[in-house]
């Protein structure tokens, strides 16, 4: 059994705007934490896996593989 008490860092906190005065929806945006994917890693799947690949310098890999029936294509593939 595991029993952890996890506190989030006050990075993660909202900021709170001075008391009694009204600020614009411009200034209100910027005390919030700036969350990069806001709706989960499945709706931003795509994003990700690009910015994965141009950190890493990776480029995709291409390949055509051709040959008679049995000769081990999908064995090599």
């Amino acid at each position: 059994m595991l029993n952890l008490k996890i506190k989030s860092s006050d990075a993660f906190n909202d900021k709170e705007p001075p008391e009694g005065e009204e600020i614009e929806e411009a200034e209100a945006a910027k005390l919030k934490f700036p969350w990069h994917c806001e709706k989960g890693i499945l709706e931003n799947a795509r994003l990700l896996n690009k910015e994965f690949n141009e950190v890493r310098a990776l480029k995709p890999v291409k390949l055509f593989i051709s040959g008679p029936p049995a000769s081990g294509k999908t064995f090599y593939a």
